[in-house]
């Protein structure tokens, strides 16, 4: 009895140092401060989903609520705390429970110690290196996050056939993002059904229970998706038209994803295909439901090409089903299969050649170790928020530290600027804000006429913001941008959407000196005789 109690605080504890070391490994590697690339987007919606007085007339936060399981589950944390301390708190919970499913996941199947610190690093960086339409799993807040970390529990859950476990908490995953979790519910069912065809048994009462129960935890995301959809089929079609070509065609369409996402993504499957050729004779049940899914995402990714190219472009029911991002599961599932065979066959190489902890442990750190190094030597070079290192403008100069120092200058005027927009305008305050940038409301408090980032999920309101998009931005000489509108376009805008502010960039003395002689509006920011690369306009009466 003591041997035993001994062993397994040894499992638990070296179970427990994996789950810091990962949870580590993704600080390090993402953990830029608030806002990451939808945290602005995500918690925003939350604050003003509690707090209606939060930017109160911002076209986006006033459209309807897609992710109600999310804002009701978290988004109460916005009413006591400022929206950095939310971030963390709910970044730290997800990658908490996504590094606990990973490292348990590696545990399952390898039986070794770092075995789920390996397989856990070699998920994340798979999923940043070969994806196909830019799907991630680590990085900020947002419901995907939560609903990747269920979804893995439940896959965990899987490989024990504890079939009961696996619908509610991948139910739950659904509930939290209806997409990200909904792709990997229906993967398991497929491979549950045909593992049923092959080799029974069939399912107990207390699956089918916790099926029905996962199935109506999951209508809280579903609903809520339902919902979006317009009653009038015009209207519906060119909303489907606009989310899949305008906004998204990135993540949607697999004709405009670039041929090195092809080739990485290709490698990495066939390369997958190779390991569970050769590791047949260390095969178990566990790698099979991984394996298996990962094959029918694969398929549903081929799914996704068929329709796009078959049905072409123009077609409304092409644009109706590729609004269901069919690659984001693939972009998952498998990294999550190459991670755990790859983990399987450089642990049970080193335990059969004698090698060890020498061998296993090697590669491990080689290979974390050149991977959170490139990411805080990136980081340093940059270590603006990454909701604003894709966004804002960057320094041009050659010298990298040089370059460095006023890219953080740049992006401190940007926060200055937002940070007056916050201090002296009434809460209600609209503004027309820079094309390329998306974390105005973050640092102002202040509502926004559109933003690229923010797009409605209503189809009405996605046709609004279409509208508004090309009408504040339109494109001039090939290109957008505020900078190339004339003076009387600018404010015929400002007074045709409500905006009473305008927050313009200053890079050019031509730019710093614009509205000097216009009666009709003033430069409130930056002060008289004070340098800034972002300028405050405020449209009298």
């Amino acid at each position: 009895m003591v041997a035993r109690s001994s062993n397994k605080n040894a499992v638990a504890f070296w179970f427990l140092l994996e789950i810091i070391c990962l949870v580590l490994v993704f600080w390090l590697t993402h953990g830029n401060s608030p806002p990451d690339v939808n945290e602005a987007h995500y918690l925003t919606k939350a604050k003003h989903y509690w707090n209606p007085a939060f930017c109160p007339d911002d076209f986006f936060l006033s459209s309807a609520d897609a992710h109600l399981v999310f804002y009701w589950v978290c988004g109460w944390l916005t009413l006591f705390f400022d929206l950095e301390t939310v971030a963390w708190v709910g970044r730290a919970f997800s990658w908490v429970l996504l590094a606990s499913s990973l490292v348990s996941i590696g545990q399952r199947v390898c039986f070794e110690k770092l075995a789920g610190l390996f397989v856990g690093g070699a998920f994340v960086i798979l999923t940043e290196v070969c994806h196909l339409a830019g799907e991630w799993v680590v990085g900020g807040f947002e419901a995907k996050t939560i609903a990747y970390g269920l979804a893995f529990w439940g896959i965990r859950f899987a490989m024990d056939a504890r079939w009961r476990g696996v619908w509610l908490l991948t139910g739950t995953a659904a509930a939290f993002h209806v997409l990200a979790g909904g792709w990997i519910v229906f993967c398991l069912i497929v491979f549950r059904i045909v593992s049923i065809k092959l080799k029974g048994p069939r399912p107990t009462g207390k699956e089918l229970v916790g099926l029905v129960v996962g199935g109506l935890v999951a209508l809280g995301g579903l609903i809520p998706g339902l919902l979006l959809s317009s009653g009038d089929a015009e209207i519906a079609a060119e909303a489907n038209r606009l989310y899949v070509h305008v906004r998204l065609p990135h993540h949607l369409v697999i004709t405009t994803f670039a041929v090195e996402r092809w080739a990485l993504f290709s490698s990495l499957t066939g390369g997958t295909l190779l390991l569970w050729i050769n590791t047949g004779k260390w095969r178990c049940d566990g790698q099979r439901v991984i394996v298996g899914i990962g094959l029918v995402s694969v398929i549903v990714a081929i799914a996704g090409i068929v329709i796009t190219i078959s049905l072409g472009n123009d077609s409304t029911l092409q644009h109706s089903l590729l609004r269901f991002y069919f690659y984001r599961t693939s972009d998952t599932l498998v990294p999550l299969a190459a991670s755990l065979l790859a983990g399987l066959v450089v642990f049970r190489v080193a335990e059969e050649t004698g090698k060890g902890w020498r061998l296993s442990a090697s590669i491990l750190l080689l290979m974390l170790g050149l991977y959170v190094g490139d990411r805080i030597k990136e980081r340093h070079a940059d270590p603006r928020p990454r909701g604003d290192v894709l966004t804002l403008p960057s320094s041009k100069k050659t010298d990298p530290e040089q370059r460095r120092a006023n890219t953080l200058r740049i992006h401190r005027h940007w926060r200055l600027a937002c940070l007056w927009m916050k201090n002296n305008t009434p809460h209600d305050a609209i503004a027309i804000t820079p094309l390329r940038q998306q974390t105005f409301k973050w640092y102002s408090h202040r509502g926004e006429v559109v933003t690229r980032k923010d797009m409605p999920q209503d189809a009405k309101s996605l046709l609004q913001w279409h509208e508004r998009r090309e009408s504040v931005y339109p494109f001039v000489g090939g290109r957008r941008g505020l900078s190339r509108l004339d003076d009387d376009y600018l404010l015929a805008s400002c007074r045709h959407y409500g905006a009473d502010y305008l927050v313009l960039t200053q890079f050019s003395e031509s730019s710093r000196n614009r509205f000097a002689d216009d009666v009709r509006i003033e430069k409130v920011f930056p002060p008289a005789g004070r340098f800034s690369y972002y300028a405050v306009y405020k449209l009298k009466d």
